[in-house]
């Protein structure tokens, strides 16, 4: 094994779908160093590939087969999402056809293994899928995970498979990874609402709410998550894209190669936290004192303010304090939003305020209706993150979209461009007022796990109970004990849109690599991933950079961090101490 080798990692979508260019978006959050290539590139290509990522059904043709056959004897590893195209041979299987010739679906259902494997484990439990098509393995092949009907109930059939061939391996996901991760995330457009289990109170109103988009399911999507409540505690979305990570760590692994990657947040933390406020006149005289508390802790907020019921002093204070402010919509009730209504509503509060920066938004009491439609009106009013998307009900807290991560939705109108602000998950609605301590912890717990955002609201009507604003107090600091620290949703969605545009030069040679990256803004404390077994040292310029040691999704890496100047490029170099794994 030599640690001078890195994973050249080629990813092709088949087609220009919503579901292949979300697969894509997710891979690229997960910050591997890839090559995105068309269908026609692959002959020339594969020789210097070592994995193949193929997402969605297309034909290859017979020299882009035979060229995919010499790839896999020679070693290399094929990962196909979503269909076997038309090599089911090299990934031992065979398609089901419907009698017109086409392919039979697997539509909607669940993932399950009876043992951990390189791509999916046992703990995960039941995961929620969508898409792909219904194959059956062949003599030889191993199958990592099974296929469940929508009821659970076991259909006989492979979700994940694995082959060996020659010296390589081809990986199969029978299920639609990126078509799973799209409905799931986006959830359905909203135009009535939802049943609600038997534990969760009757709205007699009938109003439509953001969860109402979930495409979960009650019963069998939902866990215990402390006192006596059920909530969506899975994210299942971050576990697919999870997998995916873990597939191509593996195949890394399986090559001897180094896989570098961008870590996720500032100074390698596991994960980071988001506290919004809703303002309400009813709450007005615990809003001063919630500031100075916030003071006193050192912690950051996004303030949604519907209106102006303090000075503009008061405003402009919490600017200086380095909070951000938010614009609490009220949606129309005929049309939910218009342009004018949500840019009327900012503009509005610009002028009370006397702040400038509005730069988040989250739709009073969670209210939805549609799908995407309310993204290009805030895109519009030059919004920086919406943070309405998660459960009205504490029933429905959690991952009700099945995702801790932020994102950019995609307009379905135009796959390849998504909209430029983040959806930021709502994790916990009026956290310890209505979803109870233990209740937040444990989610707190699932998010740094996944190492995603952990987004709660609180009103400040917290503070009217002594109880719960030593909870909150409490919350708080765990948070930090986890290295979760809480930044605004500005910060956070400046840093992840920054860390996308990174331009990066890799190459190697012997003994060593050599990364160059520039960034279009300052990123401090940047963190770069190498997973590999083997020890090093890195340097830039004259400047030595420590390597520390560090497992993350089961493989071992070496961490690092560095700065980068706006419009810089930071060159890092990095060497092989010896041939001994660490």
């Amino acid at each position: 094994m030599t640690a001078t080798a890195r994973v050249n990692s080629g990813v092709v979508p088949l087609n220009a779908r919503l579901y292949e260019m979300f697969a894509c978006y997710r891979l690229a959050h997960a910050g591997f160093l890839l090559d995105w290539l068309l269908p026609a590139e692959l002959p020339a290509r594969l020789p210097h590939l070592s994995v193949l990522i193929t997402i969605g059904h297309g034909a290859f043709g017979d020299a882009t087969r035979l060229a995919l056959h010499q790839f896999l004897e020679n070693g290399g590893v094929w990962i196909a999402i979503g269909s076997p195209c038309d090599a089911p041979d090299l990934l031992g299987v065979e398609i089901k056809m419907h009698p017109n010739g086409t392919l039979v679906q697997l539509g909607e259902g669940y993932a399950f293994t009876e043992q951990d494997n390189p791509l999916f484990q046992q703990e995960w439990g039941l995961l929620h899928a969508f898409g792909g098509v219904m194959v059956s393995a062949v003599e030889g092949t191993t199958v990592w995970a099974r296929w469940l009907d929508p009821h659970a109930r076991d259909a006989g059939l492979p979700a994940i498979t694995c082959r060996a061939v020659g010296a390589g391996y081809a990986i199969l996901y029978a299920i639609h990874v990126g078509e799973t991760m799209a409905r799931i995330q986006m959830g359905r457009p909203v135009s009535e609402p939802r049943m609600l289990p038997p534990d969760a109170p009757p709205d007699e109103e009938s109003t439509l709410h953001t969860e109402d988009a979930s495409r979960l399911d009650w019963y069998l999507d939902r866990t215990p998550c402390g006192e006596g409540q059920l909530c969506f505690a899975k994210p299942v979305a971050d576990l697919w894209a999870e997998s995916l990570i873990r597939a191509v760590l593996w195949a890394g692994q399986q090559r001897g190669e180094v896989t570098p990657m961008f870590w996720y947040y500032p100074n390698l933390a596991p994960a980071v936290s988001v506290l919004s406020i809703l303002s309400e006149p009813d709450h007005a005289d615990h809003e001063t004192p919630l500031s100075h508390l916030l003071t006193l802790t050192g912690v950051r907020a996004t303030w949604c303010l519907s209106e102006a019921i303090h000075n503009p002093n008061f405003y402009r204070d919490l600017v200086k304090r380095e909070h951000e402010i938010g614009v609490r919509f009220q949606p129309d009730a005929e049309h939910f939003c218009r342009a004018s209504t949500l840019q009327g509503q900012v503009d509005n509060l610009r002028r009370f305020t006397g702040v400038r920066a509005i730069t988040a938004v989250q739709v009073a009491d969670l209210i939805w209706r549609g799908w995407h439609e309310f993204y290009h009106y805030a895109e519009n009013a030059q919004l920086l993150s919406d943070l309405s998307r998660g459960g009205y009900h504490p029933q429905a807290s959690g991952f009700p979209l099945g995702s801790a991560h932020p994102f950019r939705p995609f307009n379905p109108q135009r796959p390849h461009e998504p909209y430029a602000l983040f959806t930021i998950p709502l994790i916990a609605y009026r956290a310890i007022e209505w979803v109870g301590a233990a209740q937040a912890n444990t989610l707190l717990d699932q998010v740094v796990k996944t190492h995603g955002v952990y987004h709660i609201t609180i009103s400040p009507a917290v503070l009217a109970s002594q109880v719960q604003a030593d909870a909150l107090m409490r919350l708080l600091g765990r948070s930090r004990h986890y290295g979760s620290e809480w930044r605004t949703a500005q910060e956070v969605a400046t840093w992840l849109g920054a860390r996308l545009n990174i331009r990066y030069k890799l190459s190697s040679m012997p003994g060593q690599m050599e990364l160059g990256l520039l960034s279009l803004r300052a990123m401090h404390r940047f963190g770069l991933l190498l997973f590999t077994p083997l020890r090093g040292r890195a340097t830039s310029g004259e400047q030595q950079i420590e390597l520390t040691p560090e497992e993350l999704y089961g493989y071992p890496c070496l961490a690092l961090t560095t700065d980068l100047v706006e419009k810089t490029v930071r060159e890092i170099r990095l060497f092989e101490l010896d041939s001994k794994a660490a």
